[in-house]
């Protein structure tokens, strides 16, 4: 299975229609009118959001899950603009602002690692990665993300076994476990996400940047975003969201 197979499948253990008709109730709240979803993936949230009518775009880097995307709006007969750019390359490749830009599932962590998948990670275009999406804002447009859930962090002991759930889907009985690593001394979380399907396991090994919540809000700040705070969306079990404002 390619990485754009094994997250569609996560995907269906985590979220929900509740999640997407909370995604809906924060940005009507902040009268969002134009959205970027970057780490797009394989197009969720984007095509339910663009199903109930927003005006949102796409954007990832991965060909896997860019040519998956395509694939599910042709069999779905939708349309959403498609960006193929790295994030610290958005100002250079996307001329168009927003007045929010999406960057969830966690995916802001492995902005060093997702395409070649090693160890060697720093902060640095994390860092690019939030300036870009500051440039990318309509002014008081925000930006949302989401980060590993605070529970997972300074355990006594690693790995930590999360078990994400049991289910039939296409008629097979699928189960997914995920197996966690923090390294502190190198700043690494390791996922081996273990998914079980009929009798069959594949595994399934992912490194990122190991970024701690006052991590990020003080980077945030830094780079000039207000009003930095975590918020409560509906729906949303697994991460920690948070929002800053341009």
């Amino acid at each position: 299975m390619n990485i754009a197979e094994v997250w569609e499948i996560c995907i269906k253990f985590m979220w929900d229609q509740s999640y997407v008709d909370g995604l809906n109730n924060f940005l009507t709240q902040n009268k969002v009118k134009k959205i970027l979803d970057c780490g797009g993936g394989t197009g969720f949230p984007s095509i339910p959001l663009k199903k109930i009518g927003w005006n949102i775009s796409y954007c990832d880097n991965n060909p896997v899950m860019v040519r998956h995307f395509q694939k599910e709006l042709q069999k779905q007969n939708l349309k959403i603009s498609t960006y193929t750019s790295s994030w610290i390359d958005l100002s250079k490749n996307i001329k168009e602002n927003f007045d929010a830009i999406l960057c969830r599932g966690n995916s802001l962590i492995y902005v060093n690692s997702w395409n070649i998948n090693k160890p060697e990670l720093s902060k640095e275009n994390i860092k690019k990665t939030l300036q870009e999406f500051h440039k990318k804002l309509n002014e008081n447009g925000l930006v949302y993300l989401d980060l590993i859930n605070k529970k997972e962090f300074h355990r006594e002991k690693y790995p930590l076994l999360e078990k994400i759930g049991e289910k039939i889907i296409d008629g097979k009985k699928i189960k997914i476990t995920w197996e966690l690593f923090h390294d502190y001394d190198k700043n690494i979380r390791k996922c081996n996400i273990i998914m079980k399907i009929d009798d069959e396991t594949e595994i399934t090994t992912l490194y990122s940047y190991l970024l701690e919540h006052s991590e990020l809000i003080n980077l945030m700040k830094e780079i000039g975003f207000k009003n930095v705070k975590e918020v409560n969306i509906d729906g949303e079990e697994n991460y920690n969201v948070i929002v800053g404002y341009k």
